[in-house]
């Protein structure tokens, strides 16, 4: 008999990444530093995974965080509602990328990356022209970044002809080549304004940033700030697990949030819906 057998990925080496060991440096100097004479009581506004992570960490190193959250919810932007019927409604499809080193950081320290879904190194979008079909950007592992970007790009040729993926990598090259000091100079920048400045046809804008756009910051790319691009596709493009992806197994307010939540208080800080 067919027997169907659901897996996930294993988890990347993300540890030994440069960008990694950054933010568990970083992290671990709270919890090392001395211990405060008089630790301080510090009101945070907001529980969304700013608020709880600044509580956290301030938690982590001897003080009183107090978080205030004025709605009954979780989460901020990652916030979700159970219905009467017990489904779960989410602002979005929320993904734990590679390249987010101190979310990742996180994780480990509450000890829940079991609750990571790793899937396959590939990204899958919906085209615009073709109501209901897909296409996917598939990345060869055995290449390091940038070149299993590349690959991904030039392998697929259902969204971009020959001529605009030329463009778009003749127009990425600044950003490669500039790092992040490139990178930050280009907030006053729209995607779309910056797109057409470096001689990228519209349709890539059609094709691939709308929903780049909408993912990272819920907007069009004629509202969006370059920067917030370029901050990803930077990481993408300089780590080889930047672009792997992976799903929270439930809801992130009780799957995600609640831990932190729960580590905070530990502490003796505070966290108040509703106020």
């Amino acid at each position: 008999p067919l027997q169907v057998v659901c897996m996930d990925y294993p988890r990347p080496e993300l540890e030994s990444t440069v960008s990694y060991l950054e933010a568990a440096y970083i992290s671990s100097s709270f919890r090392s530093s001395p211990r405060p004479d008089k630790p301080l009581k510090v009101v945070i506004a907001g529980a969304g995974l700013a608020g709880l992570s600044t509580a956290k960490y301030l938690a982590d190193a001897g003080h009183k965080p107090i978080l205030l959250e004025a709605r009954d919810v979780l989460g901020g932007k990652v916030a979700a509602w159970q219905d009467d019927d017990g489904d779960w409604y989410e602002t979005g499809l929320h993904i734990f990328f590679g390249a987010y080193p101190n979310v990742q950081n996180l994780f480990g320290e509450l000890g829940i990356n079991d609750r990571l879904q790793r899937k396959e190194h590939s990204m899958i979008f919906a085209m615009p022209n073709k109501p209901g079909e897909f296409s996917r950007f598939d990345f060869l592992d055995i290449l390091p970044a940038p070149l299993n970007g590349i690959w991904a790009i030039l392998k697929n040729n259902e969204m971009l002809t020959w001529p605009e993926k030329v463009k778009f990598a003749i127009g990425l090259l600044p950003a490669m080549i500039g790092g992040q000091a490139y990178v930050e100079a280009q907030d006053g920048l729209t995607v779309k304004d910056w797109m057409r400045k470096q001689g990228v046809p519209d349709r890539v804008t059609t094709e691939v940033f709308i929903a780049m756009s909408k993912a990272l910051n819920f907007i069009n790319p004629d509202e969006l700030s370059m920067q917030c691009i370029l901050i990803a596709l930077n990481r993408f493009l300089q780590e080889k697990h930047g672009s792997k992806m992976a799903f929270l197994d439930g809801n992130p307010p009780e799957r995600l949030c609640l831990p932190i939540v729960n580590h905070i208080q530990s502490l003796g800080g505070e966290v108040r819906l509703n106020s």
